[in-house]
């Protein structure tokens, strides 16, 4: 889309905004797709009517115009649902876990604060931050450690938590 338009050419104006419309309408839009570059056009036109002499205007520029359209059209939505011909599907939510499967996850989470409870405390701050996503270089960090000192808590550690939750038949 690395085109400019020259002003007045609405013609070729529809086809670069239409483009871009598509690369930056989402697919529940796609019925609107044509009221959308519509409205992204009279938005160019209106700019180019209220200047003495209306300027080219540049790819980035028409970008903008484009995506701004659509995110007016997505907020429209949402505040007036009562105005859309078709509903949007609703994004597929992932299916609420069974009360067999919460009850099993409760177990694990309680094994695995029970097991790291039973580490020593070097080895049980190692694991514990590499559980809560941290890389060796920032549990180093947090720690004050090296990052050799780390790895290796963060290994033994977590050899021996994996003993202590097979024992309890949690297998990976």
């Amino acid at each position: 889309m690395g085109e400019a338009v020259a002003p007045f050419d609405t013609e070729h104006l529809q086809d670069v905004l239409g483009r871009a419309v598509r690369r930056v309408c989402p697919g529940w839009l796609a019925q609107r797709y044509d009221d959308i570059v519509q409205n992204a056009v009279l938005r160019i036109v209106r700019k180019w009517s209220e200047t003495e002499e209306p300027e080219h205007l540049g790819a980035s520029y028409l970008w903008r115009v484009a995506h701004s359209a659509v995110m007016d059209e997505i907020r429209h939505r949402r505040r007036h649902p009562e105005d859309a011909w078709e509903v949007p599907p609703e994004k597929p939510s992932p299916g609420e876990p069974s009360p067999e499967r919460r009850r099993e996850s409760g177990e694990l989470r309680r094994a695995i604060e029970t097991g790291l409870q039973q580490l020593p405390d070097d080895r049980r701050r190692a694991v514990a931050l590499f559980l809560l996503g941290h890389s060796l270089k920032e549990s180093a960090g947090i720690l004050g450690w090296t990052t050799k000192r780390v790895d290796n808590q963060r290994y033994q550690g977590l050899a021996a938590l994996r003993r202590y939750l097979a024992e309890r038949g949690y297998e990976p």
